[in-house]
C-alpha cells in the first residue's frame, strides 16, 4: 500500500464491493453530495477502513485547515479523505464509502491509491456523487441526471445515462472515473441538480433525492427520517427569506414554471454548465440569511 495511506481497520477481500464516493469541491460545491453520503455512512454504521494523508495533495493556503474546541482544547481539523466499510441490510454486497475533497495536487498518485484500496477488497464497481448549480427552484424535487459506462446503470437507477461530447476541464471525479475505466471498472456517476442560489451549505434535498437512488439500486432501506427533519427545517429557513423578498419570490415562480413546463430528464453534465445569472444581487438577503443560521459571519470569525 502507498505510504500516504493509513489503515484504520482491515483491509480485506469483501463481497462484490462497491465504490460510494463523492468529493467536495468542483462537483460538490457546497458539499450536499459529501453530506449525503456521510448520512448514508452513519445510518449504515459503517467503520473506518483507510484514510489519505492531506500532506502530498493539498495546498494549505487554499484549503486551510480548521481550529475547533474539543473538551476545552483546541484541536485542528485537516481535510479529510476517508474510507469506510459498510454492509447494510437489504443488500447482496459490501459498500465502500469515500468520503472526501478535491485534492489540489498530484492527482495521478491520488486515484492510484483509491484503486490500490479498491483492488485490496475486491471492487470493480465505483459509483461517485456530485450535485451541481442548476435553474431549478428549490420547491421541487431536485433533479438526477446519469453518467454511466455500462447500460445496466440505467436499469439499475431508473435514468437514462445520455452520451457526453464534452471536451475540456473536469474534476477529480472525471480523473477518477477515467482512470478506473481504463483499468477495467464498471463506474456511474449520479450527479444532484440543486438551485443555484442556495450556495451556503449542503442542501438536504440534495441528500434525499441521492440516497433515494442508492436504495433503488441496490435494494437497501436506509432510513430517511433524520433528511426529513433537516428538510424541514432548511425549506422553513428559505421559505421566511424569499417571502420578505419579492424580486426574490418572482425569479423562483419564473423558475417553477419552467421547471414544470420542462420537466429537466437530462440536463447538462457538470463540465457542461450553463452560465446562471449571478445571484449576488438578487438573492443577497437569502445569502446572508443562510449564513447567519449556519454562523458563517460574524465579528472575530477566523481569529486565533
Amino acid at each position: 500500500m502507498h505510504e500516504a495511506l493509513r489503515p484504520l481497520g482491515e483491509i480485506r477481500a469483501l463481497r462484490d464491493p462497491v465504490l460510494l464516493a463523492a468529493f467536495v469541491g468542483f462537483t460538490d460545491t457546497t458539499g450536499g453530495a459529501a453530506a449525503a453520503l456521510g448520512y448514508l455512512a452513519e445510518r449504515w454504521k459503517a467503520k473506518p477502513l483507510a484514510e489519505i494523508d492531506p500532506e502530498p495533495f493539498y495546498d494549505f493556503t487554499v484549503q486551510r485547515p480548521r481550529v475547533r474546541l474539543e473538551d476545552g482544547e483546541r484541536v485542528l481539523d485537516w481535510p479529510v479523505n476517508r474510507f469506510f466499510v459498510a454492509s447494510p441490510q437489504g443488500a447482496q454486497r459490501d459498500f465502500v464509502l469515500l468520503n472526501g475533497i478535491e485534492p489540489h495536487l498530484r492527482w495521478k498518485t491520488f486515484t492510484g491509491i483509491i484503486e490500490e484500496v479498491l483492488r485490496a477488497v475486491g471492487s470493480t464497481t465505483s459509483i461517485t456523487l456530485g450535485a451541481q448549480p442548476a435553474g431549478v427552484p428549490h420547491t421541487r424535487p431536485v433533479p438526477v441526471t446519469l453518467s454511466a459506462s455500462h447500460s445496466e446503470f440505467e436499469r439499475l437507477f431508473g435514468l437514462e445515462a445520455p452520451a457526453s461530447r464534452y471536451q475540456g476541464q473536469t474534476g477529480i471525479v472525471g480523473v477518477l472515473n477515467l482512470h478506473l475505466r481504463t483499468q477495467g471498472w464498471k463506474n456511474a456517476s449520479l450527479w444532484a441538480l440543486a438551485p443555484h442560489y442556495l450556495t451556503v451549505g449542503p442542501n438536504p434535498n440534495i441528500g434525499l433525492s441521492l440516497l433515494r437512488l442508492v436504495d433503488k439500486a441496490f435494494g437497501t432501506r436506509t432510513p430517511l427520517d433524520g433528511l426529513d427533519e433537516q428538510i424541514e427545517e432548511f425549506d422553513a429557513k428559505v421559505r421566511e427569506v424569499v417571502a420578505e423578498s419579492s424580486e426574490a419570490a418572482q425569479y423562483v415562480r419564473q423558475l417553477e414554471e419552467q421547471y414544470d413546463a420542462n420537466r429537466p430528464t437530462t440536463p447538462a453534465l457538470p463540465e457542461e454548465r450553463a452560465e446562471l445569472p449571478s445571484t449576488e444581487d438578487l438573492l443577497s438577503d437569502l445569502e446572508r440569511f443562510l449564513k447567519r443560521q449556519r454562523g458563517d459571519e460574524g465579528p472575530g470569525r477566523g481569529a486565533e
